[in-house]
């Protein structure tokens, strides 16, 4: 009886969190990292350094705060109210990002100025509230479901995403609405988005509490140290991820490269928006089913495979439609990581332990490489340009997988060895 009744709340939760993060899906098309915010930088004339730097910038911005989070929040059970409250501490600078370009229309180098100070508080933002959410998430689902509760949620996630990315290619293309203000509307509309999903996770019910942490700080950090050169298993997900991360280098130049290519108009970052997020929305529900059914190494192998896709698509790319397809692949990548990477760390901890610490460990362990992609993309563009960067994205991502496959095993699975 108590585990039908758990497998109910678990149920209702996964609706009232698809409605939440569904939204949040549907504000993020406004403000892609991928396919919106590095048109709208170079429209304003921002050097490919400055480009480059935005999607693998915010990953490393995300990850600099998460160990202060995971130790600050360690030893509290109020999960839900801290995470609906740094949920709602976002809204004040999607605002802002509105104001910006909207009301005072800041453009060329004080626009970009203005917008990165903005950008860098987001991204830290995102980075202090990720461990606290992921631990959220953990405490309102039932292990054995987790594959299918992100795979669901994820999908309508992107699924409003993809209405989003038609919303914003039609505001982008409104001749009321010249460049900044245009974009600046959409900063708007994902203000009031974010204000509305954040409401449904009021309504989410815990199952199981965090297990509250007791130890010291100095122990704290021997764990660290413990996890990062005792546990080779999860050394080696490290390291496989770390070569994985190379697909930051390229994700800012796909949609300027592709619409310069192909003389698409600026609306295309509505339109690769659109078509990032149906990948995303396929291959979440996919993927999620997939690692439920045969394990998280199957759903998270597909990661690498769509950015492996993307990039030789880039490559090869002839039509306009293959610039579309780039995008579709990128979507594919982030559908299997999203309904997995997270899981997958909650088997690293295990149902006891510290997920907010696994979590944070890792994305920290990856910041150092993700500064040396970013430092290098914006150069090998300016001297060489985007082909030889796609080329050496291949490289890496195709390192990276057959690290993942061969030497990294499920924890699950260890586990059991262990216990026998």
């Amino acid at each position: 009886m108590e585990k039908l009744n758990l497998q109910k709340v678990h149920s209702r939760n996964t609706i009232l969190n698809a409605a939440g993060e569904g939204l949040w899906g549907f504000a993020m098309a406004f403000h892609n990292m991928n396919s919106v915010v590095p048109m709208f930088l170079a429209q304003m004339g921002a050097s490919a350094f400055i480009l480059g730097l935005i999607p693998g910038g915010f990953i490393l911005l995300v990850a600099v705060p998460q160990l202060l989070s995971a130790t600050l929040f360690r030893q509290s059970s109020q999960i839900k109210k801290i995470n609906i409250g740094l949920h709602f501490a976002m809204a004040p600078t999607a605002f802002l990002m509105g104001l910006a370009f909207y009301v005072f229309g800041f453009t060329g180098q004080i626009g970009i100025l203005v917008y990165l100070i903005l950008w860098v508080v987001w991204s830290l933002s995102v980075g202090f509230l990720v461990p606290v959410w992921a631990d959220f998430l953990a405490s309102v689902t039932i292990a054995s479901r987790r594959g299918r509760f992100f795979g669901i949620t994820f999908t309508v996630n992107a699924i409003l995403g993809m209405i989003g990315g038609y919303v914003l290619k039609e505001v982008l293309a409104l001749e009321s609405l010249t460049f900044p203000r245009n974009f600046g509307a959409a900063f708007l509309i994902m203000t009031v988005a974010i204000l509305i999903g954040n409401s449904f996770f009021i309504f989410i019910k815990v199952i199981h509490a965090p297990n509250l942490s007791v130890t010291t700080v100095d122990r704290w950090w021997r764990r660290l140290k413990s996890i990062y050169i005792g546990d080779k298993n999860f050394r080696n997900y490290i390291f496989s991820r770390a070569l994985a991360a190379a697909t930051m280098m390229p994700l800012a130049f796909y949609g300027v490269d592709l619409q310069s290519r192909f003389g698409l108009p600026l609306s295309a970052a509505g339109s690769f928006t659109f078509f990032l997020v149906v990948g995303q929305a396929i291959f979440n529900i996919l993927f999620g089913y997939l690692g439920d059914i045969y394990g998280r190494k199957v759903a998270i192998s597909g990661f690498f495979i769509g950015h492996f896709l993307a990039a030789l698509t880039a490559i090869l790319a002839t039509e306009p439609w293959m610039a579309y397809l780039t995008f579709g692949f990128i979507g594919m990548a982030f559908g299997a990581g999203q309904s997995s990477f997270m899981v997958f760390v909650y088997e690293f901890a295990g149902e006891l332990g510290d997920r907010k610490f696994y979590y944070a460990a890792l994305d920290s362990a990856i910041a150092p490489f993700i500064i040396v992609y970013i430092s290098v993309a914006g150069l090998i563009v300016d001297r060489f340009g985007t082909i030889p960067l796609y080329n050496l994205t291949l490289a890496f991502v195709l390192a990276g997988l057959l690290l993942f496959i061969f030497k990294v095993k499920s924890p699950l699975s260890e586990q059991a060895i262990l216990d026998n």
